[in-house]
């Protein structure tokens, strides 16, 4: 039985659900699996030596998707276009030998347009995060009018799509939020399948473990630099934190030239690095030399770079919203709340001054992260617990009649 693996995007220089759709692929093919990606012509440079090149099936721009591309406002509707090409590549093998996994968008919005007759999996899923209340004012109005619409869209989804009451699975990693939503639309509770949303490679565990409390006070943020990163709460938070503590902001982004205004400000060039992007690979060995990350991202879905720190043994400072809150507990990581943004800059303020004055806290946090990540976040873990599903829709479509006709 073959594994058609879709995803809009997959590299390792697309962020993080293009990154793990591309190890995804890698587990699977370790793993013996015959598995084979679908996924946008705009990966191929990026998939070069990466994946056998008779593993990716790649789609081109339709005439639909270029209109969309080039007509304002119509850029959301790629996606859509996207999947009617992967329904009819997918219409070209026998359906009684594949399984779909439709893995990225993470979106419950995200419609797919399955073929008829074959059999798939969705996710993992993990949408339905917006901004905290306090932080609402963030959003755009095209934010503001999906949130405000999202429970309604959702419903009417359900009725229009059978999308979900017909997958064989859908996988959960967005908690009970994305449960929610995916109620919504009518997905039976019976399908959910509650997953971790990204695996990590060997390659984190191969080192020991960093010894945080023997590191200065220097604390790291790493992130595309918009503004619901919250790179902007951390160096305010940096203002009010002693003084002896120092931040490294590591990425680019539209809000880079307004941050480092801010930083200027704040009178905080002497205790703030910009260090532009960091290649994936440097990425233990760079995260080694601080304190902690402070991770105050105001609606992050998952955050993979908290499960990346934890397994090498760098504290998270986080907010209590969105994916990190499901990741750590208490003794893993440190929660700031999320109520506004000088209750967070306070909080985040605090929550250094006890990193740089209490070093066996830090070692305490990398100590309980480390375990943590060790035993759940392992790659091979992460793609069995999402092959099983696929696996599980292998076996009943085997089990049918051969006869059975796509649509």
């Amino acid at each position: 039985m073959k594994l058609l693996v879709v995803s809009t995007n997959a590299a390792l220089t697309m962020g993080g659900e293009a990154m793990k759709a591309l190890q995804y692929m890698q587990q699977l093919l370790a793993d013996g699996r015959d598995a084979t990606l679908i996924t946008h012509e705009r990966c191929r440079e990026a998939l070069a030596g990466q994946l056998p090149e008779d593993r990716v099936i790649y789609v081109h721009d339709s005439r639909a998707m270029k209109a969309c591309w080039r007509t304002p406002g119509l850029g959301r509707l790629v996606n859509s276009f996207f999947h009617l090409e992967v329904a009819r590549i997918c219409r070209g093998f026998n359906p009684s030998e594949v399984v779909i996994h439709y893995l990225c968008p993470i979106s419950p919005v995200e419609q797919r347009f399955p073929p008829k007759g074959y059999r798939y999996v969705i996710g993992p899923l993990s949408g339905n995060i917006f901004y905290p209340e306090g932080f609402r004012h963030l959003a755009g109005r095209g934010l503001r009018l999906q949130h405000q619409a999202y429970r309604p869209l959702q419903m009417a989804l359900g009725l229009l799509s059978r999308q979900f009451t017909r997958a064989s699975t859908v996988l959960v990693s967005g908690y009970d939020r994305t449960r929610e939503a995916l109620g919504w639309a009518g997905c039976p509770e019976a399908r959910m399948q509650d997953v971790w949303d990204a695996g990590l490679s060997p390659d984190f565990f191969a080192r020991s473990r960093i010894r945080p409390g023997k590191n200065p006070a220097h604390f790291v943020w790493i992130g595309r630099m918009v503004p619901y990163k919250g790179a902007d709460l951390a160096l305010r938070a940096l203002a009010l934190a002693p003084a002896e503590a120092r931040l490294t902001l590591y990425g680019d982004g539209p809000d880079r030239a307004e941050l480092e205004a801010l930083a200027r400000d704040l009178g905080l060039m002497s205790r703030v690095t910009f260090a532009g992007w960091l290649a994936h690979g440097d990425l233990s060995e760079a995260l080694g030399q601080y304190r902690a990350l402070l991770f105050p991202s105001l609606k992050e879905a998952n955050g993979i770079i908290v499960q990346e720190c934890m397994a090498i043994g760098l504290p998270v400072v986080a907010l209590r919203w969105g994916g990190p809150v499901g990741l750590a507990d208490d003794t893993e990581a440190l929660f700031v709340e999320a109520q506004n943004a000088v209750q967070v800059e306070q909080d985040l303020a605090a929550a250094m001054a006890r990193l740089t004055e209490d070093p066996a806290l830090a070692e305490a946090l990398s100590d309980a992260a480390r375990r943590k990540a060790e035993n759940e976040f392992p790659w091979p873990q992460v793609a069995q617990s999402w092959c099983s599903a696929a696996l599980r829709a292998q076996d009943a479509a085997a089990a049918e009649p051969k006869h059975r006709g796509g649509g």
